[in-house]
């Protein structure tokens, strides 16, 4: 009886850490929105609109400077006394900007929350794989992309009903009461290690490095930009490199190749859709009213289709590689049909149908692929390749998050100034696209590869683990 209570206790706990979790990520959905719609009334309060770019980089610079060590912080101390602790850093981060007066004040507060959110990035991420079975794990990776769906509704209705009642500044801190419960509960009911496990190494070095580049990447230096977007992009990639587990920008199979696959699809995916409100725009003189369509469209098509892939695994590496290789097909074809329709639509009705045909097929293609491909990443391999969980976890965050930042700072410096060298925005736009459609076939092809067996590592005194072939 002892053990048949036990065990009803141990399911009751990770359905409630899996809720926790899931609820967390739509807090996370919702506090993204909160601060897309509040920005235009804080410059406009703070009389700020000329920072956008610092701010920008507050936002980016300390979240690349805490992913890269949260494996060290997994491996030292328990999941729920950092989640507690970086939410309580957010909860200030928040009162800050909440209570700022001038625009540097909330730039401060902008910085200490990317400060906690890219340390919570990747504690959330451990206490996925570390903390729920693998089909518990797969569901709640569904939920991650399907609860999106109430956050893009919830959370734009949420900011503009309490900015108008009360102002921007309650709505930057009501629902953090919440926030903190959720977290809670994660910390809560997320089980102790039992096992040993190696204790990871801080690389302090390699991550300032990275938030240097990513601040030096968002840089508004007129003319200069460019040379700014080249030199951030470089300092970044050789930090990710040096951050990621060895060989991962090589690997032909196994959870390296999957995290090379992330990186490539998230470049593709948000440097294609990101920006699709300004190519709207600008170069097609859409209405906010037309294009708030095409802008929702791919995160509420992967959030539909996650709802289904996430829920329904694939069953083996054969499954595996088949699903990746549609959705990747699927992202590819969106992108094809964003480029075809910059190259011939014209302004109205007909761009407005390509682009929300392209951006669909977009979301459609990631919602496919993305859980299977984050589970490839987080599941347990078959064969010992050296990496720990933990840092799995990190160097999950950081390659999603690095293809991100690369791409959509890229893509919108290209497209609001064409570096001096393109005045045209359509032209603009069919030369952004013309970029991502090769690079789409980069990602198919690293796709491919993520579903390949691993091969084991053993130990190497010269380099710590060397890959067998």
């Amino acid at each position: 009886m002892t053990s048949v209570a036990d065990g009803t206790q141990r399911r009751f706990a990770v359905v409630l850490l899996a809720l926790s979790l899931v609820l967390v990520e739509f807090l996370a959905g919702m506090q993204r929105y909160l601060s897309q719609t509040v920005l235009p009334l804080v410059a406009a309060d703070l009389d700020g609109a000329d920072l956008y770019g610092p701010l920008d980089a507050a936002a980016q610079a300390p979240m690349f400077l805490m992913i890269p060590v949260g494996a060290w912080l997994l491996s030292r101390f328990r999941v729920g006394r950092l989640m507690v602790t970086f939410t309580l850093v957010t909860i200030a981060g928040a009162v800050l900007c909440a209570t700022a007066q001038s625009m540097g004040a909330f730039i401060a507060g902008t910085a200490v929350r990317a400060f906690a959110a890219g340390a919570l990035a990747t504690i959330g991420m451990g206490a996925i794989s570390r903390g729920l079975p693998p089909r518990y794990r797969q569901l709640v990776l569904a939920g991650l992309s399907g609860v999106w769906l109430f956050s893009s509704v919830l959370g734009p209705v949420y900011a503009v009903t309490v900015a108008s009642a009360l102002s921007w500044r309650w709505a930057m801190v009501a629902y953090l009461p919440l926030l903190l419960l959720a977290r809670l509960m994660t910390a809560r009911y997320m089980p102790e290690r039992t096992e040993a496990v190696p204790a990871e190494r801080a690389p302090w070095g390699w991550a300032v490095v990275l938030a240097a580049g990513s601040a030096v990447l968002a840089l508004p230096l007129g003319a200069w930009s460019a040379l700014a977007v080249v030199l951030g992009a470089g300092l970044m990639l050789r930090a990710t490199a040096a951050v990621l587990p060895a060989g991962t920008f090589r690997a032909r199979d196994g959870r390296r190749a999957a995290l090379g696959a992330l990186g490539v699809t998230a470049a593709v995916y948000f440097g294609a859709t990101l920006v699709l409100s300004v190519v709207a725009h600008d170069a097609f003189g859409l209405e906010a009213t037309r294009y708030g369509f095409v802008i929702a469209a791919p995160g509420l098509l992967w959030a539909v289709a996650a709802l289904w892939t996430g829920t329904h695994p694939a069953a083996d590496l054969d499954a595996l590689r088949r699903r990746l290789h549609a959705g990747g097909a699927v992202v590819a074809l969106g992108v094809a049909a964003l480029l075809t329709t910059t190259l011939v639509a014209d302004p109205g009705t007909p761009a407005f149908v390509g682009l929300l045909l392209g951006a669909a097929a977009s979301g459609l293609g990631m919602g496919t692929l993305y859980p299977d491909l984050l589970g490839r990443c987080l599941g347990e391999p078959s064969v010992d390749d050296g990496i720990s969980q933990d840092r799995m976890a990190a160097a999950v965050v950081l390659a999603e998050s690095v293809g991100l930042a690369l791409a959509s700072t890229h893509a919108y410096t290209w497209l609001g100034s064409g570096l001096g060298l393109v005045d045209d925005p359509v032209l603009r736009a069919q030369l952004l696209y013309a970029v991502l459609l090769p690079l789409a076939g980069v990602m198919v092809w690293r796709l491919s590869a993520a579903a390949r067996p691993g091969m084991p590592t053993v130990p190497s005194k010269s380099r710590g683990a060397r890959r067998l072939r």
